[in-house]
């Protein structure tokens, strides 16, 4: 009750403040008078009796303050007056105020920014129903698994309430205007309902819709019902035709939606998954298993089950359940990036904090100017907190109009970081500035406002009153400690923007390690474009050779190009398929060691085109074809790993699985120079070239030739200009054949290999931008303290120069100072970035965490910025007139 009556007696105050004011004037008036009147019936004068009354009751202004602060309205009072008299002191010194507003907007905007990042990647739960229980598993941790594995993981564990598998699937949607290739997904029944997400429109698929012949069902995302049929919602039970068969409409995704979301992200449409015979193959790995753990169940329990089933099946069938690992799936999605995010995070709380450093700095400087304004108020009775809140009210001013820039900023910054952000971050596109960002921001506002005003605030207020008002005062030397406080502020200001700087300048080496590596082949003037039979007439096996022919003819005959030719997947844009193999005559391996290696089918020409050189033996030919000997090329690495200390040129190889009887042999015809396939900082693996036109299910004749992954081909073509300008010419060319085919990927392998490298550019420009801030801060920091201690010291250097010092001597006096500072600093970084370097390991290519060479150059580096930061108060020392510096004290 005692509460509840204070803010009521507060809130009445408020609110009726005129009639408070007069009641107070009145009631005080009334106990002056009255004692006044009882004073004259004493004897004394009505004048003297007013007097002696007034005198007993002491000031009506402190009376009236202590009746303020009795019912709170003082406090609210005072802010007010703190408030007004510190927007007062900001427009008094625009430049200064200006000057810091930017300062803090930058290091608030920077931070909030980066943070949102951070908060929509790694923070939030992924955007499924009770998205921690969800788990993905996969051989070594990202390979996929065979179809008989799933089935026996689904059905001998009991740790998991749903699982349910996913394999790629790229299909043609025609039967429309434009064909058009399209990403998607063959899902298990049971994977959509285990994400916990209901479409917009329609339904999921039932039990039984995975069948084999009942399998005809697809479900459209958001974008595709958007973009391909209008968001007409009459799309539900309509049949689409995909690869040539009609698939009926049962449901369409919300927006947004993604699964799986660390692979075949932007899937488009899922329809059902119907193993048929392939659930008794445990060597097609394709699918990719997601699992709900059941309530109660840890993540260590369900990897101790796994592994157990895992063991008995490997005993069982060898080679074929070795190091399956049980991932939760966030970090499955955002493992990869989490260093890099938390690394940016580190840096721009960096920024932040010398923010803090060089803003402290200059309101030390400030207030040291003040000093005979804080002694004023002192002398007429202002205690010490009341000039500490002054000085922190406006800090606070400061840091919220910084705050309010840097939020406009921030909301730039995000806009900027989403557009330059590579591919490889997952959902990026969620980044926004939203009521968490805001109250990170208005959290680091209040904080960085105390942080950077506290200091100066106690510095100031703790000033000596006599010895400031005495007349002499003007001229004389700080005290050693606020010296020292500046000095090492300064000094951090340098520590972290050297640890910075070395951050940038490593990730400047490994950007510059990863333009120099070597791809193998020569990517320039190359333009590429994947043609999908699917659903034409070319998909027949009878025409699909002479298509696949005619059609790398035809782009060859084109104007501007040099070469041409085909290939089923593109290093390091395409898929990656890896494959066992057995060498003819070499003794028969263990299960699950045979000799494994990355294949791709090519035509003639491809090598010519890609200007991959070949080391050793002959090309594929256009007579290399189903009615000659099977041949291939081999890669360096294979031929090393392999056939160690022989030649591999006539010798044979079978990719036949073991039970085949008799084996296909293909003759190794040559060695190509390694290449990249699929990452571009990793070395190549073994890679086997089979000639395409040899393989009876990249033409369609096999039992896997009607399979979507067999169905199209990429053309290459070298050209003598812009390789984009060849474009157009080449879809037109494909369909100069048929208007059905759907061409899709059309893209230059510089622009590939700009895709593969932007992680680490975005790394090097994000350190870079923030390590130049950070040290433009500290040049800033390292100016402002020497040009304001050779003010302070301009007695001293007038009697120096007085009794005979020369500028020389002047000029070595400040510049030591500066290089005091800058090498405290260095030596204080170096010891940080050897210590938190480390934490980047992951980040870097080509350069150790603790390089000598980054190191030594970048504090040689920030030691010239120093002595260029103390250049300009060094010559104005040099310039002091002796007898003038005198004169004036």
């Amino acid at each position: 009750m005692k509460i509840w009556s204070q803010v009521r007696s507060w809130t009445s105050a408020m609110l009726g403040r005129t009639r408070m004011e007069r009641e107070m004037e009145e009631e005080m008036r009334f106990h002056v008078e009255a004692r006044a009147r009882d004073l004259a019936r004493g004897g004394l004068s009505a004048q003297e009796a007013h007097r002696q009354a007034r005198l007993e009751f002491g000031g009506i202004e402190t009376a009236k303050h202590e009746c303020r602060e009795a019912v709170g309205v003082s406090l609210v009072e005072t802010v007010m007056q703190d408030l007004r008299h510190g927007v007062r002191t900001m427009l008094r010194a625009p430049v200064f105020t200006v000057v810091t507003i930017t300062v803090l907007a930058l290091g608030i905007g920077a931070n909030t920014a980066i943070f949102s990042v951070v908060d929509a990647v790694l923070l939030r739960p992924l955007p499924y129903r009770d998205s921690a229980q969800l788990v993905t598993m996969l051989m070594n941790g990202q390979n996929p698994v065979s179809a008989a594995n799933y089935i026996d993981w689904r059905d001998q564990s009991r740790s998991f309430a749903a699982m349910g598998a996913a394999e790629y699937w790229s299909p043609n949607l025609t039967g429309v205007d434009s064909p058009e290739h399209i990403k998607g997904l063959k899902v298990t029944q049971s994977l959509l309902p285990l994400v916990g997400v209901e479409p917009m429109l329609g339904r999921l698929f039932v039990e039984g819709e995975d069948n084999q012949g009942s399998e005809h069902e697809v479900i459209l995302s958001h974008r595709l019902w958007q973009r391909r049929f209008s968001s007409d919602r009459n799309v539900l039970g309509r049949p689409i035709v995909l690869d040539g068969i009609a698939y009926l409409v049962v449901g369409v995704m919300p927006p947004g939606f993604q699964f799986p979301p660390f692979w075949a992200a932007d899937a488009d449409l899922w329809a059902p998954n119907a193993f048929g015979e392939e659930i008794h193959n445990r060597g097609g790995n394709s699918l990719r298993i997601f699992a709900r753990l059941r309530d109660g169940v840890s993540l260590n329990q369900a990897r101790a089950e796994i592994a157990g089933i895992t063991a008995r099946l490997e005993q069982q069938y060898p080679g074929t359940n070795r190091d399956v690992q049980v991932t939760p799936l966030k970090e499955k999605v955002v493992g990869p990036v989490e260093t890099l995010l938390l690394v940016l995070l580190g840096a721009v709380a960096f920024v932040l904090l010398i923010t803090c450093a060089n803003v402290a700095h200059m309101l030390l400087a400030r207030a040291a100017a003040r000093q005979k304004e804080v002694a004023v108020r002192a002398a007429l009775g202002a205690r010490r907190g009341r000039i500490i809140r002054q000085f922190l009210t406006e800090s606070l001013l400061l840091g919220g109009m910084g705050g309010a820039a840097g939020l406009a900023l921030a909301a730039l910054a995000t806009r900027a970081l989403i557009a330059m952000s590579p591919a490889s971050i997952p959902r990026v596109e969620t980044v926004t500035i939203d009521w968490r960002a805001a109250l990170f921001l208005f959290t680091a506002t209040i904080m960085t406002s105390v942080g950077f005003g506290l200091v100066p605030a106690l510095q100031a207020s703790a000033v000596p009153v006599n010895d400031t008002l005495k007349e002499g005062s003007r001229g004389a030397t700080e005290g050693r400690g606020r010296n020292r406080l500046r000095s090492l502020l300064v000094v951090s200001e340098f520590a972290l923007a050297l640890m910075l700087l070395i951050g940038a300048g490593l990730m400047i080496r490994t950007f510059a390690a990863l333009q120099a590596v070597d791809a193998g082949f020569n990517p320039h003037n190359v333009v590429s474009m994947v043609v999908s039979v699917a659903g034409s007439n070319e998909a027949d096996p009878g025409r699909r050779e002479i298509f696949y022919r005619q059609l790398i003819e035809r782009v060859r005959s084109l104007p501007g190009v040099q070469a041409a030719g085909g290939i089923n997947h593109l290093p390091l844009a395409g898929d990656t398929w890896g494959w066992p193999f057995v060498i003819e005559g070499q003794p028969k391996p263990r299960p699950g060691e045979s000799p494994f290696g990355v294949y791709r089918m090519v035509t003639p020409g491809y090598f010519q085109t890609m200007r991959l050189p070949l080391i050793r033996g002959r090309d594929i030919a256009e007579s290399d074809n189903l009615r000659e000997p099977a041949v291939a090329i081999i890669n360096e690495r294979a031929a090393k790993d392999y056939w160690p200390g022989e030649d591999p040129i006539g010798k044979r190889i079978s990719l036949d699985d073991e039970n085949a009887n008799p084996r296909t042999w293909v003759t190794v015809i040559g060695i190509s120079k390694d290449a990249k396939q699929s990452d571009w900082a990793a070395a190549p693996a073994p890679e086997i070239y089979l000639a395409a036109f040899q393989n009876p299910d990249f033409l369609g004749l096999g039992a896997s030739g009607a399979a979507p992954h067999m169905r199209y081909i990429t053309i290459v073509a070298r050209t003598a200009g812009d390789p984009a300008a060849v474009a157009a010419s080449m879809k037109q060319a494909a369909w100069s054949f048929d208007r059905n085919l759907a061409i899709s990927e059309v893209v230059t392998m510089d622009g590939v290999i700009a895709q593969v490298t932007a992680q680490p550019r975005f790394e090097m420009l994000l350190l870079s931008i923030f390590a130049g801030v950070a040290l433009l801060l500290a040049s800033v920091g390292i100016y402002g303290v020497i040009s304001y201690s050779a003010s302070r010291r301009t007695h001293e250097i007038g009697v120096r120069m007085s009794l005979g010092a020369t500028r020389a001597q002047v000029l070595l006096l400040v510049v030591r100072q500066a290089l005091g500072l800058a090498l405290a600093g260095s030596v204080a970084g170096l010891a940080g970035a050897l210590a938190l370097s480390r934490l980047m390991a992951k980040l870097l290519y080509g350069v150790q965490p603790t390089d000598p060479v980054t190191f030594a150059v970048v504090a040689v580096a920030l030691g010239v910025v120093a002595m260029l930061a103390c250049y300009l108060p060094a010559r104005r020392a040099m310039r002091i007139d002796p007898v003038a510096a005198l004169r004036c004290e």
